[in-house]
């Protein structure tokens, strides 16, 4: 019997990444509020800012594939790129290409032509662009430079910026600066990690509680409120537990399962 079956679930949680199955905890459904808002505005850049794990990429993912439908900017064309192995003319390609349905030859003049054109008949629909870029933190120079050119340029286009709290002083360029409004994605608190928890399990067919008020508060301490611990630590608890038969998640599995992660949150 697979683990999930063990606690009574439709599926394996945390594998579906579809857009129904994102959680709009409080801290994320201010996030997409601040978004919008850039959007809705017309504002040229803001910085989505968070630790690693603190689900950044999961909410541009999200935005990019549900767009907020906001009543002063109807007609945005969403689109979500990360900075991840791009050089110079890379993000520029995969934008014009996007943006026009056609693919990309490689050369970066034809590129700009093409955002170019494509920007003087956006503008004269009344379209928007709102490019989501993730990890911008992990940009080389080169696409840095195209970063700071699209900000240069006169386009109807509004740039979210996500990027690594502990790293956001090693982007150059100038472009945090730019930032009209800075986006922050916290840790989440007791009270968000339960409900989160509550909700997955829920969404899966079980009503009942797994895992004990003590065990949730120690997925809390270990995770530091930390998203991407935070599943880390009960998706292995849950295994753990149904190996074991229990009837619920104790604290004690929680410290067993601690140890077993890569880093080792109970150190």
């Amino acid at each position: 019997m697979t683990y999930w079956r063990y606690w009574q679930l439709n599926a394996a949680p945390f594998t579906d990444d579809s857009p129904h199955n994102f959680y709009q905890g409080g801290s994320v459904q201010e996030a997409l509020a601040r978004i919008e808002f850039l959007i809705g505005h017309n504002r040229q850049v803001g910085t989505l800012v968070g630790d690693s794990g603190s689900g950044k990429s999961a909410l541009l993912r999200f935005v990019g594939t549900v767009p907020a439908l906001s009543p002063q900017a109807p007609n945005v064309q969403w689109l979500y790129t990360s900075m991840l192995g791009k050089g110079e003319g890379e993000l520029v390609g995969e934008i014009a290409s996007r943006l026009s349905g056609r693919r990309w030859g490689g050369n970066s003049l034809d590129a700009w032509r093409e955002l170019c054109d494509y920007f003087v008949a956006a503008e004269r629909e009344d379209l928007r662009v709102a490019l989501l870029v993730d990890d911008v933190e992990s940009a080389s120079a080169g696409a840095e430079v195209d970063l700071q050119r699209l900000l240069s340029k006169p386009f109807s286009m509004t740039l979210i910026l996500a990027v690594q709290t502990q790293l956001i002083k090693a982007i150059g360029g100038g472009l945090i600066e730019r930032s009209e409004l800075q986006i922050e994605l916290p840790s989440w608190p007791e009270s968000q990690t339960a409900e989160f928890l509550a909700t997955v399990t829920r969404s899966l067919g079980r009503a009942e509680p797994v895992f004990t008020d003590r065990a949730i508060s120690q997925i809390q301490q270990l995770s530091q409120g930390n998203p991407r611990r935070i599943i880390q630590l009960t998706d292995l608890a849950l295994v753990a537990g149904a190996v074991s038969q229990a009837d619920f998640v104790d604290v004690d599995c929680i410290e067993q399962v601690a140890w077993e992660l890569p880093n080792n949150v109970a150190a």
